[in-house]
């Protein structure tokens, strides 16, 4: 046992020698997967069809190789049938040489009686006729080798069977020379009598005796040969249905795999595709195993699956920003609120205490007079320090300083009041809201910027108050002619660039010395737009938008300002207030180096 043991441990080891040439071995290459996978990257209709036809093929190829196998076995069965038609000739042949024997033999007794004897003789010939033609055919059947013995028994007995019949026909002939008188019948018996004295009836008496035998084997075989073709007729239709099935077994095989090739891997993309809607897993992907529409239908699945999840990441973090811009905007509109609030009230008491001040005012100025009137030559002193003050100057710019202050309060008022209107942009429901009162805000917020030389025409219809937010508006109309601001500067930057360039080009100061060709200018015009509603159009003579951005201007973080300078969040909100909390309209309409227009359509009730 131990010696076993080692022998299989030594056996198990293999050798550096061993390994090298496993190595050196080229993989075996598998056939079946290569047509596995030949048979994946076809298309679905080739599938279909291939797989029907391969099907089709083996059916009609096992059916046929069945068929001609039955058909073989039969034909050789049958052939042993004919065993039938010879074992008749050999009956025939035999019954024929009896007869004809017997008749040969029996004229003897009928010499005495001329008329049977010339009937029987006349039979005689008749019957060697028979003899010869059922010789003959037998003759025909020499090379048959189905009857067991008669290739021996022609060889034999042939050329004695045909001695007798020409002996017998000679005979026959002496016979019919010989008149039917007395004397003649001494001759005819001695003719027979010598015929029969011949040794040829014992040899035919031995071979009649053979072809009964041969006759009767010959009726065994075909006994034999008919319960064989029995069987062979059971086999064939036994091998018939066996390939017939079995080829029904092998295409409902290939059927079952061709149908597992096709539904197998749209099942796979169907599963996905339930996963992905339900689960909302974008990450999910389907595999793809061939190159046909399945496949194509995977790989394209897989994209649609990657640009969907992709745009939920963008649009996650387009919200991400929205909600940081509204938080943005909230957080400024409450910090507006609370400086609009700050400052209101030391204006609020500046403004309130001009009046009583101006008044105390020209009251001193009524004493001042009243003391001049009454004192025409005051002291040197109050002469020296009214020179002094340039007290005539201060009396007539006083009183102008007031004025200046009381409209310096109302206009601080005036701005407080829009930072506050501005700032209200968490209404909870929609107000009556003057729009030119908002636009005239919107106007004084961005004053700072309106008067570096931008002409801003205000072209006010008759227009009723909307039903809306004004702080969202503020919003729109803040955000709407602040671009347009950036459109006239930026024209007028690149007009003033052109000018310079002519300038240097020309070499002269005549162009230096003449007046700007480009007036920025912006037109804020309101109108009826139907009897239910209004619009609000601002245009500007600024550089205008190309077509391509006109398409996308709407659209969520789209800007065409350098970095760091827009949000591209601008109109997208201002749609969405106009659109969606006013279930009004904004449409724009541009062209490059002419100008824009943007058309806001409010509703009078909201």
């Amino acid at each position: 046992m131990q010696l076993k043991h080692h022998n299989q441990a030594s056996q198990a080891l293999p050798t550096s020698g061993d390994h090298n040439i496993k190595e050196s071995q080229p993989p075996q290459p598998n056939y079946f997967t290569q047509i596995a996978r030949y048979f994946r990257n076809l298309s679905i209709s080739d599938k279909i069809c291939g797989g029907y036809a391969l099907a089709l093929c083996v059916a009609i190829g096992g059916t046929t190789v069945g068929m001609v196998a039955g058909n073989h076995y039969y034909r050789r069965t049958n052939n042993q049938i004919h065993i039938d038609g010879e074992s008749r000739l050999l009956n025939n042949l035999q019954v024929a040489l009896m007869r004809t024997k017997n008749t040969q033999e029996r004229l003897n007794y009928w010499v005495d009686k001329p008329e049977i004897f010339d009937v029987k003789n006349k039979q005689l010939k008749n019957q060697l006729e028979v003899l010869k033609s059922s010789l003959f055919k037998v003759t025909n059947l020499s090379e048959s080798q189905n009857i067991e013995g008669l290739p021996y028994l022609l060889t034999s007995y042939e050329p004695l069977v045909i001695n007798y019949i020409q002996r017998l026909e000679t005979l026959s002939q002496k016979l019919n020379k010989l008149p039917n008188k007395p004397g003649n019948k001494i001759v005819k018996r001695k003719l027979l009598s010598n015929f029969d004295r011949q040794r040829i009836g014992l040899k035919l008496d031995k071979a009649v005796n053979d072809l009964a035998e041969i006759v009767d084997r010959a009726a065994l075989q075909e006994d034999a040969a008919r319960e064989s073709l029995l069987r062979a007729q059971a086999l064939r239709l036994q091998i018939i249905i066996g390939s017939m099935a079995l080829s029904i077994v092998v295409a409902a095989l290939l059927a079952s795999y061709t149908s597992r090739a096709i539904a197998k891997p749209i099942g796979a993309v169907t599963k996905i595709a339930q996963r992905v809607s339900q689960e909302s897993n974008f990450q999910l992907q389907v595999p793809v195993t061939s190159t046909d529409e399945v496949g194509v239908l995977g790989a394209s699945l897989n994209q649609l699956i990657q640009k969907v999840n992709h745009l939920l990441e963008e649009v996650k973090f387009k919200q991400e920003n929205q909600i940081l811009q509204n938080e943005k905007m909230a957080t400024l509109g409450r910090m507006l609120a609370g400086v609009a609030h700050e400052i209101n009230n030391p204006i609020n008491f500046i403004y309130a205490n001009i009046d009583p001040a101006k008044n105390y005012v020209e009251d001193i100025l009524e004493l001042l007079k009243t003391y001049e009137a009454e004192i025409p030559n005051p002291p040197a002193a109050v002469s020296a320090k009214a020179e002094q003050i340039d007290i005539d100057f201060l009396k007539e710019d006083l009183m102008k300083i007031f004025d200046s202050m009381e409209v310096g309060a109302e206009r601080a008022k005036a701005i407080i009041l829009s930072l506050k209107d501005f700032s209200r942009l968490d209404e909870a429901a929609p107000q009556a809201v003057d729009l030119h009162a908002c636009i005239d805000s919107s106007l004084l917020i961005l004053n700072s910027r309106i008067k570096n030389g931008v002409e801003v025409v205000r072209n006010y219809g008759n227009i009723p108050t909307v039903e809306g937010y004004m702080g969202l508006l503020y919003q729109v109309f803040v955000n709407v002619i602040n671009n347009a601001l950036d459109a006239v500067e930026e024209k007028a930057k690149i007009e003033k660039i052109n000018s310079e360039e002519m300038r240097k080009q020309s070499g002269s100061e005549s162009v230096k010395q003449e007046a700007p060709s480009f007036l920025p200018k912006i037109v804020i015009a309101t109108e009826y737009l139907d009897d239910d509603s209004v619009v609000v159009r601002i245009s500007d003579n600024g550089t205008g938008i190309p077509a391509a951005s006109q398409a996308k201007m709407f659209e969520t973080f789209f800007t065409t300002k350098p970095r760091g300078v827009g949000t591209g969040l601008g109109l997208a909100i201002g749609r969405e207030i106009i659109v969606k909390k006013h279930g009004g309209t904004i449409n724009c309409w541009s062209e490059v180096g002419t100008g824009t227009e943007f058309a806001i359509a409010l509703p009078i009730e909201h």
